[in-house]
């Protein structure tokens, strides 16, 4: 894309952004945990501030090993309605292309679908991740579950059995355990594969993370299951919000229990007010320690490197500041991010359980000034809810702050920005009959060049989710899922048709990686690692601008300073520079201080280093 500079410009105010032994052996313990000399519970590890983080949904980067591709016994475990000719489908077809199987039994639900995503395939693409620049990985769930998305967990200290190279042998090894007894815990070929996962993550100089779903299982995990099998006489009745069980003298199952949101699939762990049952407590802490630290002898270079937690609000705080201490007194330079998509002052800062969070309220000012058409705000208003956000935190924990624009709980950042003035969330799906799946076109991806532009030079931790540096597209869940379109595949055409369940988009897509984007997200990212300001710097707000159409600040450290200025408009901008030189960074060209008058063209963004 073209770029040039920019003007003088006044400023507005600056906004800125030990190690300890585990207190509570008791783990019945509710108490809000602290350390007892009144110090900060925790220091943001400085590995997290400022980094580039890469979302990764494991079932859908890439199928690594083909010998290890779930069954239908496996995806059917858990319903009665088993389809018997259910095969993984084609990593390269046509996403609205209904299989075989699907055709045949009439069942639509391409949640059923699988593609066989696994350890093999993140572990094989590794080397793209550092080529794109990306410093931390953050995966959704890998523990053994059955559904795509893992969030039902069927066990805590195993990864998933099709994410591993034998199965079938994981499962015998599985079935061999006491579950709640770490002392017969094995390492099943998929955990010694994650483990070489993370060894291979490490040799790269980048971390890895994963998420924490301790708010609820799974219907398959062990303990719900133990529970369904005896009843009260369970060892593990007191695991789960029971509202009653089955009486068998009867003939009618009594049997009824709380699931998350009320979803009967999802079983909701049981607590009290501040804290969770000590039973399940106890599990969670020791399936933390063997991820942390494998080997168990205090050295967390062969663990994972921090947790993104799930639900987060919904699990109570006093578990979280227990739970938070022992992650801190395993690897005091372990990062804790929550899943909160609100303002979270009680959850994040100093003494408080988490580092940072998912920064969703960043996404919805992006969505709202760089993506909004008829319901755009004014410059001050995103000014003022940036603002909120830095005000809100310590300004070690605002680097931590997850900056994303688009997870897999929302639509893709190019489809938003295709379907503009829709609320940020679920809004984005087939039920809304005006929305459009189709690919986005050339003015699209230039706008999703101008928020990576605003991502990578703003203060906290970017975030990509997988896909979107080359131009993936997709409406809300299940859409914004596909699996990652990789250079060395040819895909078919993605064909959307009356069929698809949306009103608009009809039409033949070709599926190719945007490269031209791609290597925007690289210069970038690029551009970002190499400046310690652009990582860590303080941010000014830049206001006293020509246009309205102008938005632009400052990023500040020791002795550089940056100057990032978006031209949203469809008209240049004549602007006047100040009398020093600079480096344009994106195009790397030296600016004079004689030259006084420069050109912003349309839909643009320059960053400038004083030199």
């Amino acid at each position: 894309m073209k770029t040039t500079l920019i003007c003088l410009i006044l400023f507005t105010q600056i906004i800125t952004a030990d190690n300890f032994d585990y207190l509570h052996n008791n783990v019945n313990s509710g108490s809000n945990s602290q350390n007892q000399q009144g110090e900060e519970r925790s220091l943001v590890p400085n590995w997290a501030k400022g980094i580039v983080w890469y979302q990764i949904f494991p079932e859908r980067f890439d199928n690594g090993d083909i010998s290890n591709d779930p069954t239908s016994e496996r995806v059917f475990s858990d319903s009665k309605n088993k389809i018997d000719n259910w095969e993984v489908t084609s990593w390269t077809s046509n996403w609205f292309a209904q299989d075989e199987w699907m055709e045949e039994s009439k069942r639509t639900d391409v949640y059923l679908r699988r593609y066989g995503g696994d350890i093999q395939g993140v572990i094989n693409r590794l080397d793209y991740l550092k080529e794109l620049g990306v410093g931390a990985i953050y995966l959704n769930p890998v523990f053994d579950a059955v559904s795509l998305h893992k969030y039902d967990g069927s066990t805590f200290h195993h990864i998933d059995i099709n994410f591993g190279p034998n199965p079938n042998e994981d499962e015998k090894i599985i079935s061999s355990e006491i579950p709640h007894d770490s002392g017969t815990w094995e390492w099943s070929s998929a955990d010694k594969l994650f483990l070489q996962l993370i060894k291979e993550v490490h040799k790269r100089n980048m971390k890895i993370i994963i998420d924490g779903v301790f708010n609820h299982t799974g219907r398959n995990f062990w303990a719900f299951k133990d529970i369904v099998e005896k009843g009260e006489n369970s060892l593990y009745k007191n695991w789960y919000r029971i509202n009653s069980f089955d009486d068998p003298s009867t003939e009618k199952n009594e049997f009824d229990y709380k699931g998350w949101w009320n979803i009967a699939s999802l079983p909701e762990i049981n607590r009290t007010e501040n804290d969770l049952h000590p039973e399940p407590k106890k599990y969670i802490f020791e399936i933390t320690k063997r991820w942390m630290d494998p080997n168990g002898d205090g050295n967390t270079d062969d663990g994972i490197d921090g947790w993104r937690l799930d639900v987060a609000r919904e699990v109570p705080i006093g578990f979280w500041n227990d739970w938070s201490n022992l992650v801190k007194s395993i690897n005091k330079e372990a990062v804790i991010i929550g899943e909160l998509w609100e303002l979270s002052p009680d959850f994040v800062g100093a003494n408080k359980p988490f580092d940072g969070l998912m920064n969703y309220n960043f996404a919805f000012a992006v969505n709202d000034f760089f993506i909004a058409d008829k319901n755009k705000i004014k410059r001050s208003d995103l000014i003022a809810n940036l603002k909120e956000i830095t005000n809100t935190y310590p300004e070690a924990n605002l680097h931590a702050l997850q900056n994303l624009v688009d997870s897999h709980d929302t639509e893709r950042i190019s489809s938003i920005i295709k379907n503009p003035d829709r609320n940020y969330d679920r809004d984005g799906n087939s039920g809304n009959e005006n929305y459009d799946p189709s690919k986005p076109g050339s003015n699209e991806y230039q706008k999703q060049k101008l928020i990576a532009a605003f991502q990578m030079t703003y203060l906290g931790a970017p975030m990509i989710y997988y896909g979107d540096e080359v131009g993936m597209w997709g409406a809300d869940d299940p859409h914004c899922r596909k699996p990652m379109v990789w250079d060395d595949k040819i895909y078919d055409d993605e064909m959307i048709d009356e069929n698809s369940g949306f009103k608009k988009g009809f039409g033949s897509y070709k599926v190719f990686q945007n490269k031209d984007l791609l290597s925007t997200y690289k210069k970038l990212i690029a551009i970002r690692n190499s400046s310690k300001t652009l990582q860590i710097g303080s941010v000014e707000f830049l206001t006293e601008i020509i246009s309205e159409k102008l938005f632009g600040f400052t990023r500040e450290f020791e002795n550089e300073k940056i100057y990032v200025i978006f031209n949203l408009s469809d008209k240049e901008e004549l602007l006047e520079l100040p009398s020093n030189n600079y480096m344009d960074l994106y195009n790397n060209f030296e600016i004079k201080s004689n030259n006084k008058s420069l050109i912003l063209v349309p839909n643009s963004f320059v960053i400038l280093k004083e030199i």
